[in-house]
Parts: C-alpha cells; structure tokens; sequence
C-alpha cells in the first residue's frame, strides 16, 4: 500500500467531489485518454475538474489511487489489485462538452476504467474496528475558513497537517491513514475550517525525516489523539462497524487509446 504521505492529497481531491455545479451537465466523457507515466515520482496530481467543469485531469496517479478516486474509499478499504500494477503510474485527461457534476465523477471514472483496464469489482460488508471522531467534551477549537467557498487545500511537513477551506471529511481521510484504521465523522460539523494538526511519534529521533521535520516538533503531542485533543478539541473514540470493501476481480492491462 501507499505510505500515508502518498495519499493525503487524492483523500483530498476525494471529499471535494461532494458537491456540485447544478446547471445540465456531462453524465460520460465525450473524449477521454489514458497513458502510462513514466517521468517519475515527481509531480503527481489526483484527479480534478478544472475551472468549468468541462476538463478532468489526474496526473501520475497508481492504480489505488485511481480506483480510491472511482469509488469514494480509503486504500484500506481495497483489494485484489495485482502486484504488477504497483508500480505503475498513469495520466488521465478527459472532457465533456457539457459541465461535469462533482457528484457524476465516481460513476464515470467507475466506468472509464471497466473500458480501458476491464476492471471489474464487488463490494462486500465487514465489521471492523474503526474510530469515530467525535467533538471533545470542551468542544470542537476549529476556526471558520477565511475563504469560505473555496477549494480545500493541505500543506504537510512530516507530521504537521494544516487544512484550509477543509471539512471533516478531508480530515478523517488523514486520520484514517495516520492510524491505519478507517475513521468515521461523528462531529456533526458542516462547515468548512481552517486548522492544522501536529504530533511527533518519532520525537526521540529515529525514523524521523530531519530535513521535513519543524524544530518546534519537540513541543507537539507524541500522539496523534492527543494532538486532535489538544489542537483541535476532537477525540478519536474506538468502536466496531460495518465498512464496505471494494474487492477487485478483474483488472487488465491499460487498452490503447
């Protein structure tokens, strides 16, 4: 699976497909291409509806995060992708004459990649462990965004997270990843905030990325529960429940444009 730190940015572009223009609008691409990446790690982009909404692109993206993308889950909740997809990046543009609907896009990237990869899957229900974010018993210390309406934005720096225009659903995409089990918005709040979140789990050195890492890391919370507490006035409560999988049966090699 794909480090945490490879993942908080399409967790992102996920929760802002909630959402959406209200005009008529594109149910399938008219046009759409898909390549294989090979220019390396650098300069990867999930997928995103430009300015309009007649244009989407997702740059360098593995096939996980594609499928995250496709169906609205975290990567804990996928499996079957073969091996030899672990590697592989690709590039997707596609467009519509009409304005794409934030809400539509699932449906036609689901659709886009059964054609071009022949990817098929079933969803199945699992009780697992999971967390529900809840507000502390203070109450939650989040600060309305700034610029209301905008489009949510992260910045990371080892462990430090700092949200802007975010709601709850960009930061339990974080969280889940973070504490390797799916997290679940219990908080009620649906506002759009701007906060940052900061903890330390490798204060005493080893392990720690040095040049990514902030000197004032030595005065945050080892633990990211605590950081949730302490900063954000949120608290992470173990529980049990039912989560979908997405189970792949299918997934072939990328179809020539």
């Amino acid at each position: 699976m794909i480090r945490a730190a490879r993942l908080v940015f399409c967790l992102l572009a996920i929760a802002s497909f909630s959402g959406g223009l209200k005009a008529q609008s594109c149910t399938t691409f008219d046009v759409a291409s898909i390549k294989l990446n090979t220019s390396g790690p650098e300069g990867r982009y999930p997928a995103e509806l430009a300015p309009g909404g007649r244009r989407l692109t997702a740059t360098n993206q593995f096939m996980v995060e594609l499928i995250m993308s496709a169906y609205d889950v975290s990567p804990l909740q996928i499996s079957g992708i073969p091996s030899s997809f672990s590697g592989e990046r690709y590039d997707i543009e596609a467009t519509c004459e009409l304005p794409m609907m934030k809400e539509q896009l699932p449906h036609m990237l689901q659709v886009l990649l059964a054609e071009r990869f022949h990817l098929s899957v079933h969803s199945e229900l699992k009780e697992q462990a999971v967390y529900f974010l809840i507000p502390g018993k203070g109450g939650p210390k989040l600060h309305e965004a700034s610029d209301e309406g905008g489009k949510p934005e992260l910045r990371q720096s080892g462990f430090s997270f700092t949200f802007t225009n975010a709601g709850m659903s960009n930061l339990v995409g974080v969280l889940s990843q973070v504490t390797g089990r799916k997290v679940l918005d219990k908080t009620g709040l649906r506002g759009q905030y701007d906060f940052t979140l900061s903890y330390a789990p490798d204060r005493g050195g080893a392990g720690r990325e040095g040049a990514n890492v902030s000197p004032a890391a030595d005065s945050f919370p080892e633990s990211v529960f605590t950081a949730l507490r302490e900063q954000l006035g949120l608290n992470l409560e173990a529980q049990r429940s039912k989560i979908e999988f997405i189970v792949v049966d299918r997934l072939d090699r990328l179809i020539p444009n």
